[in-house]
């Protein structure tokens, strides 16, 4: 059982620098962690639980009761951490007694470990089955918690914030699960194969130098607007050797076509589209909008719509339609 240091439990020398700070809520009843769990008492780190103990409601309870609004990990162990919110993502999800917001958090923080591998080029084959596998089983077990209007009102506190690539597509794919649910809710492995696919839609920038998108494009030479313009087929040839569903490659190649053909790589006009790539090619916009830029502040929700709205002729009128009620639904606009 978990001693405190009322219970004569060692008080153990550490600095703050070497934990990590986590929410006793995310501590399952029933379930065991390989970490340890440290509780902060009169400035010093009293060991709460052993590694491999089990964690019980009455424990939680106690803790709420005290008013404990944080136990803490060692960094050195926050990785086996990551793998047991993974693990148990699902139940955490659906625990109503958890807060919205702090459910929220626990998801982006998974998600973008995982994006992270996938899209970090220092590592030999960042984007494979295993990695994509785990992204795909987030996802699959996050589909009844994006159905609520309200994730999206406490996501979108936190998807607009990071410059990198994966950062854009997490936002991507959160405004793509909240317009997909309007229309493939029930559809739980077709919704999966979209959302995997909004996530990775610009991997194939990773090939590319990075200072082709620290500029507006109308800055680029013809060359570097070339280049700039291969990412899509790039990210395709990228996941070439990861068993990807072909919505997801539909993403990643669809997803800077336009209604009007005006698009790229292949000026594809909107008839012949996919909807689902359409879909994220509109959320991609809209999230790119609401992003700072090396050469812009980031567009407000109103701006980034009326932008969208002007240019009816490139996209889609009635997905228009669905994104303003998901982010009117979620009190974002």
């Amino acid at each position: 059982m978990p001693k405190t240091k009322s219970d004569s439990a060692a008080e153990i020398p550490l600095d703050s620098s070497e934990l990590h700070p986590i929410s006793p809520s995310m501590l399952l009843p029933e379930q065991c962690g390989e970490f340890e769990l440290y509780l902060s008492q009169n400035g010093t780190m009293v060991l709460y639980a052993t590694r491999g103990e089990l964690f019980s409601e009455a424990h939680r309870e106690r803790l709420a009761d005290r008013g404990v609004e944080h136990l803490y990990v060692k960094q050195a162990e926050k990785k086996f951490f990551d793998n047991y919110v993974r693990e148990h993502l699902a139940d955490i999800l659906a625990d109503e007694s958890i807060p919205g917001e702090e459910r929220s958090g626990v998801w982006l923080d998974a998600t973008t470990a995982l994006a992270r591998e996938a899209f970090d080029n220092t590592l030999p084959k960042s984007l494979n089955n295993v990695r994509f596998s785990r992204i795909q089983k987030v996802l699959r077990q996050s589909m009844t918690f994006f159905s609520r209007p309200a994730v999206l009102k406490h996501l979108s506190q936190f998807v607009s914030q990071g410059r990198e690539h994966y950062h854009h597509g997490i936002g991507v794919m959160v405004l793509a699960a909240g317009i997909m649910n309007t229309m493939a809710h029930d559809d739980v492995g077709h919704m999966v194969s979209v959302c995997s696919g909004a996530i990775l839609h610009d991997v194939g920038k990773l090939q590319l130098p990075g200072s082709l998108f620290d500029v507006h494009e109308d800055e680029l030479s013809p060359e570097e607007r070339e280049q700039m313009h291969s990412h899509p087929v790039l990210g395709v040839s990228q996941c070439a050797s990861v068993q990807l569903p072909q919505e997801a490659l539909h993403c990643i190649l669809f997803h800077h076509e336009r209604e009007n053909g005006s698009g790229f790589p292949s000026q594809a006009m909107g008839s012949v589209l996919p909807l689902h790539a359409k879909v994220v090619g509109l959320c991609d916009e809209y999230d790119n909008l609401t992003r700072t830029k090396p050469w812009r502040k980031a567009f407000t929700p109103f701006e980034a719509l009326s932008h969208i709205k002007s240019q009816t002729d490139r996209f889609d009128p009635e997905l228009i339609k669905k994104l303003i009620f998901v982010l009117s639904k979620a009190e974002i606009m």
